[in-house]
């Protein structure tokens, strides 16, 4: 949980609410923004899978020391930019080492724990998220900035925490022995069998492709929305507020939207409920204007903050994965989201010169072409029921 929250919530979030700052000292227009937002999760495209085939052969403790441990650094280098490119090349370093954490992380939740705690521990690592990006938008712009002199030293300072935790792993991190694993050890998979099996796997690719609608909407919509408020007359506060009451929101409604997803065992259907009401949210953000959008985006992000962790949990529980295969199904998924986050950011940013509006719009556009895909997505639940019923017959 420290891990996920310092490098994917508390060194990743602290961008967006300082992109007005950046922007005026390196003189970035809002595309160029959007760009350089979206290099972060183009790093993700070339790693996720990757990131998985390593935790499943050489393990979570080795992965983890040097992925933290190079997370800080690359934060930090992103503090001694001069313009455009060299912010999108030091985005872009981070952004491979902030891609490897989610894989490998989920994978300890499937090693150490059993399926009916995997919804719960995953909502847990994204709560670790909420509070890192919480601190992060909620100080950055507005407190560190003012107290350390600039955008840059603030970038300095929270690099350093991920480092720290680098060593952690080093000095005190341990794999789970056979005694203590509540799976069978996956140890030393060959990439080539891991990477076979997983490409097979119809339900992996289309969690994949819902993750890329989902990610590409999500990454879009944070680093604009703080820029869309502050041109319309926001202050810096308010605006950048905003992205801090979205992680709260989500801190807020993971543990019940899955305790209830795991009531009803109804972890598709839930995702799906999730995928709508970010379309929803997305779709009313132009009509909505003035303080009603601190209740649209609380009321909405509560309910959808369920997604990423059930997307996970559904691929662990597909048909011949488990924790032998997890950390490799984990990584496909993330690359393919990865190119949504990727994509998203700068297409939609494009879209302002036709009005303030239009990214939200294209990014809801995006979400809701997952919906279809549900239609073809089957879960062990339904194997069993259809299995069940041909027996019967």
């Amino acid at each position: 949980m420290l891990t996920y929250g310092i490098i994917t919530g508390l060194e990743r979030l602290c961008m967006p609410v300082l992109f007005k700052e950046i922007s005026l000292d390196l003189s970035l227009s809002t595309v160029s923004i959007g760009t350089i937002w979206g290099m972060d999760p183009l790093a993700g495209i070339f790693v996720g899978l990757p990131s998985g085939l390593l935790a499943d052969r050489f393990g979570v403790k080795r992965s983890l020391t040097i992925i933290c441990i190079l997370a800080g650094i690359f934060s930090a280098l992103r503090g001694l930019s001069i313009n455009f490119i060299s912010m999108a090349v030091t985005m872009f370093l981070f952004g491979l080492m902030a891609a490897m954490t989610p894989t490998i992380a989920s994978k300890i939740t499937v090693i150490w724990f059993e399926r009916r705690q995997l919804g719960l521990t995953n909502a847990l690592l994204n709560i670790s998220w909420a509070i890192g990006s919480m601190t992060a938008t909620m100080t950055s712009a507005t407190i560190l900035s003012p107290l350390l002199g600039g955008w840059r030293n603030v970038l300095f300072l929270l690099s350093v925490p991920g480092a720290i935790v680098g060593f952690l792993w080093l000095f005190t991190g341990r794999e789970a022995d056979k005694k203590e694993r509540l799976v069978p050890a996956s140890a030393q998979v060959p990439f080539r069998e891991a990477l076979l099996r997983v490409v097979r796997v119809k339900e992996v690719w289309i969690i994949g492709f819902i993750a890329l609608t989902l990610w590409g909407a999500n990454m879009g919509f944070m680093g604009y929305l703080p820029l869309y408020l502050r041109n319309v007359g926001w202050s810096t506060a308010a605006a950048d507020g905003t992205i801090t009451a979205y992680s709260g929101a989500t801190t807020a409604g993971l543990i019940p939207m899955i305790l209830l997803a795991n009531k009803f065992d109804a972890h598709k259907f839930f995702l799906f409920v999730a995928m709508v009401v970010t379309v929803v949210n997305l779709a009313l953000m132009p009509i909505i204007t003035g303080i009603a959008i601190w209740p649209l985006i609380v009321g909405c992000t509560f309910v959808r903050s369920v997604a990423s962790p059930l997307s996970n949990v559904l691929i662990f529980e597909a048909k011949g994965i488990g924790s032998t295969y997890g950390g490799t199904a984990i990584g496909l998924m993330t690359s393919l989201g990865m190119i949504g986050g990727f994509l998203a950011p700068p297409l939609g940013n494009s879209l302002e010169r036709y009005g303030a509006s239009m990214p939200f719009l294209f990014w809801a556009a995006l979400a809701a072409a997952s919906l279809p895909l549900f239609l073809f997505l089957r879960t062990r639940k339904e194997d069993k029921g259809k299995a069940r019923f041909s027996t019967s017959s």
